[in-house]
């Protein structure tokens, strides 16, 4: 190996390290605002190669968001499915857990803020639909209760997103803001 060459990265390993930096570029600036190039060096790979993984700005964007979904069911849906007592705020936890990344928060808005593109649209519609649908089934939750549930859920999201959390301890109104509801 020559001076100054870099080991190779394996393909899965080199997707991880995309994924990671996409999502601090796409949370902060979405879709359109969002460089692919940034994503490139902070990856450390040419932009051209960040294509030959990734054929389309949208397509990376899209597997960012696939991702942040898998990580909602991980850490969140499936514990609360699997819950025999009090699932949804089995839920609730996770999300919390969830609400302290705020670049997941952050992906998840600039998501429905690019829902313009129909191929965005869909993929939030999708996951939307499913989210909500799981919370439906779960014993004895209704529609309306499921409606609330997502509802604080998305509440919570744009406290994040905002950094309320954060705040908490010396901003009363941010403090009563996120007790409020609960």
């Amino acid at each position: 190996m020559t001076a100054g060459r870099r080991p190779r990265v394996g393909i899965e390993q080199r997707r991880e390290q995309i994924l990671a930096a996409a999502l601090k570029e796409f949370s902060h600036k979405g879709l359109h605002g969002g460089s692919t190039v940034t994503i490139a060096k902070d990856v450390e790979i040419s932009h051209p190669n960040l294509f030959r993984i990734y054929s389309t700005k949208k397509e990376l964007f899209v597997a960012v968001l696939e991702r942040t979904f898998a990580d909602i069911e991980r850490e969140m849906l499936v514990p609360g499915e699997k819950a025999e007592d009090e699932p949804l705020r089995t839920m609730a936890d996770g999300w919390g857990v969830l609400m302290e990344r705020r670049e997941v928060m952050l992906i998840l808005l600039q998501g429905y803020a690019a829902a313009n593109d129909p191929d965005i649209r869909d993929v939030m519609h999708e996951w939307t639909r499913d989210v909500f649908e799981r919370f439906e089934a779960l014993p004895k939750v209704d529609t309306d209760q499921a409606h609330e549930f997502f509802a604080d859920g998305m509440l919570y999201m744009v406290a994040a997103s905002m950094g309320l959390p954060g705040r908490a301890e010396t901003d009363e109104w941010a403090d009563r803001f996120l007790a409020s509801g609960s």
